[in-house]
């Protein structure tokens, strides 16, 4: 899409111009050397991206969703949600179990709020829970995959009838912090900021399937110990630069905020 006003398609041109310089950069580097330096630079530039973002042209959407611009996490959750692979709709039903059991059920602190008792009964068990006994986590050599997992808004109609008092936006809110953007953000973009690695609960194998998505360690861990490859998130980069692009000229709108 051509924009009329020439200072603004230049400078909209120049930006994601300049993000895909990064992105490139990156992909030139040798992993075998350098995967600490390309998942430092990957988790940044998303990072970066997903505040621009937040403050500008998805402020009107993170405010809709109650997302504070304090909540980092959230933010780069709803960015990856937006602009991203379709699995950053998916929640992780492992970590939603392991944070059931923990009773980590608080939706809002001011006033508290937390999930209906009923509801947290029915997340405890969704998908099909297992609990077997250690013999057999032992002797099971299979990795939970993603299509094991569901989608959010799957998730949240299966609650609502199960518990029709649930307040839906305060599920919905609730649930972004299992889905595999706020994961990310956690265990690997944060991680790699301020600790310069990978966090707990994560993994850098070459498993089966990883540079096209996330993959588990294991079947039954909770919670789960989850990788995000650097060849899958330089996908995602892409994807978001490129979708932002195109909203930023759709909205005729630079995507820094004033």
């Amino acid at each position: 899409m051509l924009i009329q006003n020439d200072d603004l398609e230049w400078r909209i041109r120049t930006f994601f111009d300049y993000w895909r310089q990064r992105h490139a950069f990156i992909n030139n580097l040798d992993l075998s050397k350098h995967n600490h330096e390309a998942n430092v630079l990957l988790w940044a530039s998303l990072d970066a991206l997903s505040n621009l973002w937040a403050k500008n042209i998805g402020e009107e959407q993170c405010n809709n969703k109650g997302i504070k611009k304090e909540n980092k996490r959230l933010i780069f959750d709803a960015f990856l949600a937006h602009y991203g692979d379709e699995l950053f709709q998916i929640v992780s039903l492992p970590d939603l179990w392991s944070r059931i059991d923990r009773g980590d059920v608080v939706v809002d602190q001011n006033p508290v709020r937390k999930l209906p008792e009923d509801a947290c009964t029915f997340l405890g068990k969704i998908g099909g829970r297992l609990t077997p006994t250690q013999l057999d986590a032992k002797q099971t050599a299979q990795s939970r995959q993603i299509s094991d997992d569901l989608r959010m808004d799957l998730i949240i109609a299966g609650t609502l009838e199960y518990c029709p008092t649930t307040n839906p936006k305060e599920l919905e809110k609730w649930l972004m912090f299992s889905r595999y953007g706020a994961i990310a953000y956690k265990k690997m973009r944060s991680a790699y900021i301020h600790e310069g690695r990978s966090g707990s609960g994560s993994h850098s194998y070459n498993l089966h399937g990883s540079p096209t998505k996330p993959t588990y360690r294991g079947m039954y861990t909770t919670p789960p110990v989850i990788g995000f490859s650097v060849e899958f998130m330089l996908h995602v980069l892409n994807e978001c630069i490129t979708a932002f692009e195109s909203e930023a000229r759709h909205l005729e709108k630079y995507p820094v905020p004033t």
